[in-house]
């Protein structure tokens, strides 16, 4: 008869410590993957300031090359490759979106605005040979594109 009336206390009570553990854990993970993001910042080499960056970043605009997603995405969004080039060429690095230590190869995301007033990002991979445009993304509007 007692253990009828004990058992539903002793579920909320397991449930509340689950709950718990289940908490704490999630906070355990979020504060590594902050950790493991300021030791990155850390690590970067000395030349991974803006200033020298921006200096092996070469914004010639001759030999782009624009990957089928860019092509879908700036169709999506009405952006030409002459709004690409102009933002290439007077865009801003933003080096928080970047990505210069990517095993394929680093990713520099530009940013700025359209003639037609677009506030967009653009996501540039520099190879041997050309520049890859990698995507193009619109940062104040969102756009329904079937784009992979």
């Amino acid at each position: 008869m007692k253990l009828k009336k004990i058992l539903p206390v002793l579920l909320l009570v397991l449930m509340a410590v689950a709950t718990l553990l289940i908490k704490r854990c999630n906070n355990r993970e979020s504060s590594i993957t902050k950790r493991q993001a300021e030791r990155q910042t850390k690590n970067l080499p000395k030349d991974s300031n803006p200033s020298a960056n921006t200096e092996k970043f070469d914004r010639n605009t001759t030999k782009l090359f624009f990957t089928k997603h860019a092509k879908c995405r700036m169709k999506c969004r009405h952006i030409t490759q002459q709004e690409v080039k102009d933002i290439l060429v007077n865009g801003t690095v933003n080096y928080n979106k970047s990505d210069l230590h990517d095993p394929r190869g680093a990713t520099y995301a530009v940013e700025g605005i359209t003639e037609d007033r677009q506030h967009v990002r653009i996501i540039f991979a520099p190879k041997q040979q050309h520049l890859t445009v990698v995507t193009v993304i619109d940062l104040e509007e969102e756009y329904a594109c079937n784009c992979t």
